[in-house]
């Protein structure tokens, strides 16, 4: 005879599902999977199943139009911070002549 074989009026001898002993089913606790354990086997839900995550802001927080009016597409725009984030003039190497890709002011 196991410790769950006695009578208890309206009760029932169950498994646990986990370490598979015999228990009464009043003695067992419903899992948040949806099965019944015993008291050694059930934990509580890790509370990292019930973290959200902020939405991602994707979207700058303000935008303007290329300005059109002042120059057309493929003119070249120098500026003196230009020449900083360039470093040193790069030189293309053609058959007849070398010319720089930037311009110095």
């Amino acid at each position: 005879m196991g410790r769950a074989d006695y009578l208890a009026p309206g009760d029932w001898n169950s498994m646990c599902y986990r370490c598979g002993h015999k228990f009464k089913a009043s003695m067992l606790e419903r899992y948040w999977a949806g099965y019944w354990l015993c008291g050694r086997c059930w934990n509580p839900r890790q509370p990292q199943d019930f973290v959200r995550a902020l939405p991602d802001k994707m979207t700058p927080p303000w935008a303007q139009p290329w300005p059109a009016d002042d120059y057309e597409f493929g003119d070249e725009i120098v500026t003196e911070s230009s020449d900083l984030l360039l470093g040193p003039l790069i030189y293309i190497v053609t058959e007849t002549d070398q010319s720089p890709l930037t311009t110095e002011t």
